[in-house]
């Protein structure tokens, strides 16, 4: 080969090798431009989740709206880099937007917004951008000037700080609905002197998964406010209640102090009349007299009632505890009422346990005055038929019962009967001079003594029972021989 031939192919090989190491080139370019590319795009995910995380631990802390937005603004522009961001919720009229928080990455910017406050940052629905498109719709809208987005306050506070020549001016935003529920709650913006409308598709993805948890978190903590909020009325309007329910016992306890004082002064002067202390009474004036009497003798039943009730409530009802046979007292009761029963042509009978003790560890006379009123309330109400009264020891229960034929009680009315103040039945179901304290003040004695009262009734016109159960003497639920008990007992509900 010639020499010429010889540099011909030199230059040939050296055109080829120039050729290789520039498709090289472009290819190793490539490759470090799509490995920077998918570093970023790593690098904002990672920021993203971190952010993620952070958003959530704050939705759980913060206890006010205000502080919640405050630290997720901030949260937002420091991880996303954006220049204010911010989150304005509805008014309470619904006719503005009421700014809450704003952040900023920039350490001027962030000086700017600590100086403001929040609280005059209000603008009507019919102003602005972020007032009247925002709210209506779903997406996420732009806007390349400040003044259609942020209140005049705020505009002038950043351009009266912002003084040097090199600092852009922060106009272009992305508006973003926060929606919960179906309802739009309020707005973020996200605002920057760069451009905003062609963001990559993981920023973008970065924005759209936080927005999500932001109003969330702001449904949430607007709703535990409010919750705040009602339980604080309910426990102010519930101690009116208990202040108001304390004054009308003490009224009760004062006032029927009062009243008994003259009435045991007028019974006992009808009393010496009847006598003859003060000389002969003529025969139809004995007959007032004895009207007189029996009149004084309800109003003063009926004031030993509203004392017992004022006791209770107040805490100062004294229970003096002895063993007692309440088969024994039982039937001294029927022996007692058994001519009340045969006035009305009704058979009043009593059952005696047939095994084991009967006693109770009670304060008689307390306990005595409720087995009375069972059985007597029995004749009254009874028109014709029978009155059982029984008493058993079941399992180391004492069960006291009284079964009658009488006017029965409706099913609606039973759960009315051991109410404070409540009649059942109308008013002809009981006597005109009953307080309707009667099966209250038993049900809160006999509760005291560990035990229950009960009412039965198939309805009206089939007869009831009414039961009293209490713990035999020497269970571990009975109280001790001798003890002394002020029982405090909170005061009933008008309805269970």
């Amino acid at each position: 080969m010639t020499l010429g031939g010889k540099l011909k192919n030199v230059l040939s090989r050296k055109k080829v090798n120039a050729s290789n190491d520039a498709v090289f080139h472009d290819e190793t370019s490539r490759i470090t431009q799509e490995l920077y590319k998918q570093n970023a795009e790593l690098a904002v995910r990672n920021k993203t989740l971190a952010l993620l995380r952070q958003l959530d631990e704050l939705s759980l802390e913060a206890a006010k709206i205000e502080d919640l937005a405050k630290k997720m603004t901030g949260a937002i522009a420091i991880a996303l880099g954006y220049d204010v961001a911010s989150i304005a919720i509805t008014s309470e009229d619904g006719q503005a937007l009421q700014w809450v928080g704003m952040g900023s990455s920039v350490a001027w910017i962030t000086s700017v917004l600590q100086k403001i406050d929040m609280k005059k940052l209000v603008v009507p629905l019919t102003q602005r951008l972020v007032s009247t498109e925002i709210l209506q719709g779903t997406k996420r809208l732009f806007a390349d000037d400040s003044q259609l987005v942020y209140p005049a306050e705020l505009i002038t506070a950043l351009a009266a700080a912002d003084q040097s020549p090199d600092v852009e001016e922060v106009k272009h935003t992305m508006l973003y609905p926060l929606r919960y529920g179906g309802k739009t709650l309020g707005v973020l913006t996200l605002s920057s002197s760069r451009q905003l409308r062609n963001l990559s598709r993981y920023e973008q993805e970065a924005v759209t998964g936080i927005i999500g948890l932001v109003a969330l978190a702001m449904y949430k903590t607007d709703l535990y406010v409010d919750l705040q909020e009602t339980s604080a009325e309910l426990a102010s309007a519930n101690q009116q209640l208990k202040d108001l329910d304390k004054a009308k016992s003490e009224f009760l306890s004062v006032a029927s102090h009062q009243l008994y004082t003259p009435l045991t002064a007028l019974r006992g002067y009808v009393s010496m009349l009847q006598e003859g202390d003060f000389g002969k009474v003529p025969e139809g004036q004995m007959k007032v007299l004895g009207i007189l009497d029996q009149s004084a003798k309800r109003l003063i039943s009926l004031i030993k009632g509203l004392l017992d009730i004022s006791r209770i409530e107040r805490g100062k009802f004294e229970l003096n505890l002895q063993s007692t046979s309440l088969a024994d007292m039982a039937q001294e009761l029927v022996r007692d009422l058994l001519p009340n029963a045969v006035q009305k042509g009704l058979k009043l009978e009593f059952h005696p346990t047939t095994t084991g003790s009967t006693n109770v560890v009670v304060d008689r006379e307390r306990i005595r005055q409720i087995l009375l009123n069972f059985i007597d309330n029995s004749i009254k109400y009874t028109e014709k038929g029978r009155i059982d009264v029984s008493v058993k020891n079941d399992q180391g229960k004492i069960v006291f019962a009284v079964q009658d034929t009488g006017k029965g009680i409706s099913k609606d009315d039973l759960p009315k009967l051991f109410h404070k103040f409540s009649r059942v039945g109308g008013a002809s179901r009981f006597h005109t001079e009953g307080t309707g304290l009667g099966l209250y003040v038993a049900e809160q004695i006999v509760r005291e003594h560990k035990g229950d009262v009960k009412a039965d009734s198939p309805g009206e016109g089939k007869g009831s029972t009414f039961t009293l159960i209490l713990p035999a003497e020497g269970t571990p639920d009975s109280l001790k021989v001798g003890d002394k008990r002020e029982i405090e007992i909170k005061a009933a509900e008008s309805e269970k």
